[in-house]
């Protein structure tokens, strides 16, 4: 299991193998993002005003660690798809590997998507590590354009009709999903870009 290993072991695992593992890098990046989104909803808890407010930000963290935990899942599924995918091909059964690599990265960009709104809703609550909150949404705005662009990489690289009939509107809802998230351009908002 890749997320079994430290994050050093994880890297280097990746930089070594003789195939790109896109997707589990994505996953895996993804569930950092909610992490990080996390850390923010529980360290303002304690300061949110009322109690409906921080039911509000349990509940968030909550549905954000399930998403976590299912991106994790992916890691380790997409990890191993290669093998599966071979095993698949020798058996006659390609199309159905190609099926399974294209569902992969759907899921992990609803997921993105998913966890970076939740932090949205947050935004207006949050007092300590605002700018943290930021950092993680744009990592997941940024995660779910990886795995949309990785589902495009897969319907280039196997134009079989079925996939194209099943995948392609499933890959413009996600491109159209992006604009459900408003990340912040700067921190600074006074500063203009050079």
């Amino acid at each position: 299991m890749l997320t079994d290993n430290s994050i050093r072991q994880f890297t280097d695992h990746i930089a070594s193998q003789g195939h790109a593992m896109a997707g589990a890098t994505i996953a895996a990046s993804a569930a950092a993002a909610c992490s990080l989104g996390e850390a923010c909803l529980h360290i303002n808890v304690p300061l949110v005003a009322g109690a409906a407010d921080s039911a509000l930000a349990e509940r968030l963290a909550g549905q954000l660690a399930g998403i976590r935990s299912r991106l994790l899942a992916l890691t380790d599924e997409d990890g191993a798809a290669i093998t599966a995918f071979a095993a698949l091909r020798a058996a006659g059964k390609t199309l159905e590997g190609q099926d399974r690599l294209c569902r992969m990265p759907v899921e992990m960009a609803r997921l993105s998507i998913e966890a970076a709104c939740l932090l949205q809703e947050f935004r207006p609550l949050i007092d300590l590590a605002r700018d943290d909150l930021e950092m993680a949404i744009t990592l997941l705005v940024g995660t779910q354009r990886a795995a949309a662009l990785l589902l495009d990489s897969n319907l280039r690289l196997w134009p079989e009709p079925d996939l194209l009939a099943k995948y392609e509107p499933q890959l413009a809802t996600l491109w159209a999903e992006t604009g459900r998230v408003q990340p912040v351009d700067r921190i600074r908002p006074e500063r203009v870009r050079p």
